[in-house]
């Protein structure tokens, strides 16, 4: 077992577990489970080396002054939050998005050829969701029947900086088709070799930004016609999954859709949504 490999030693104890428990919760909204704690305990080892702690209880203090606090505590969320992500996960939600939804949007003239289909990735991770949304969109739309632009979002910033540089190995993005990745992928070559980017047409689709879920004001300043926020409100505890659905919906046009992942549920009649799929909803009005 890792706790047995760690060592006693090397263990946040209880106590600084439940403080960094609290921490991590009031700043963030991620409520970490109590079985979580060794797995805490090596992600925080990360930091206490490349500071040079030798306790947790020093990093903890650490954390807790004044003019360390902003920057130490995006270190400690980016160590803290995962990150599992892919091309094409869940490729259902990608194809009932190019071949139902948009049609629908446009039948319901909440799209045309001369407006933009906005989309919001929440929780984006390392930038798979966003780029998969940006080439279906690509071709599911074409030059013809209007753009579209994507805002992906997440609390990372370490993330963030990753979907930003657009490159991934060969291994990443095998999920992608091979039709895709000849239109949509930059081979890398020398050192680069094994490696993709992402073509620039993709890109400029494509806009990151830093969002916390639980801030007060999420500062969007247009609705969105399609919300992704997949595998995210399995972090959260009740009351902070109940104030991120509202305000997802509160972010939506009337009759656009959200998206979330299969292991999360939700009841559609406390956001004013109906269910479409188990995992898909469209707001009301």
């Amino acid at each position: 077992m890792l706790q047995d490999i760690l060592g006693e030693q090397l263990m946040l104890n209880r106590q600084m577990f439940t403080n960094f428990q609290e921490l991590i919760y009031i700043t963030c909204g991620i409520a970490l489970a109590d079985n979580k704690r060794t797995m805490l305990s090596v992600r925080l080892l990360k930091r206490l080396r490349a500071l040079n702690f030798d306790s947790y209880e020093e990093y903890f203090e650490h954390i807790q002054t004044e003019s360390n606090f902003a920057d130490e505590l995006q270190s400690l969320l980016n160590v803290v939050t995962t990150n599992k992500t892919d091309f094409y996960r869940e490729k259902h939600h990608f194809q009932l998005l190019a071949e139902t939804i948009i049609p629908e949007l446009r039948s319901n003239h909440l799209i045309s050829s001369t407006d933009n289909l906005r989309v919001w990735s929440a929780g984006c991770s390392s930038g798979e969701e966003p780029y998969t949304l940006a080439m279906v969109l690509s071709d599911a739309m074409g030059a013809k029947t209007g753009s579209f632009e994507i805002l992906a979002t997440d609390i990372s910033t370490k993330v963030l900086q990753e979907a930003m540089s657009a490159v991934y190995c060969e291994e990443c993005v095998a999920p992608i088709p091979e039709e895709q990745k000849k239109k949509y992928l930059l081979r890398g070559t020398g050192n680069q070799k094994g490696f993709y980017k992402i073509a620039p047409e993709i890109r400029k689709h494509v806009k990151f930004g830093h969002l916390n879920f639980v801030a007060e004001n999420y500062r969007i300043p247009e609705k969105m016609h399609v919300v992704f926020c997949r595998n995210v409100l399995i972090y959260f505890d009740t009351h902070s999954r109940d104030e991120i659905v509202r305000k997802l919906c509160n972010q939506l046009v009337p009759h656009g859709y959200l998206f979330i992942g299969h292991s999360e549920t939700l009841d559609p009649q406390e956001y004013q949504l109906e269910r479409l799929l188990p995992t898909v909803y469209r707001r009301k009005c």
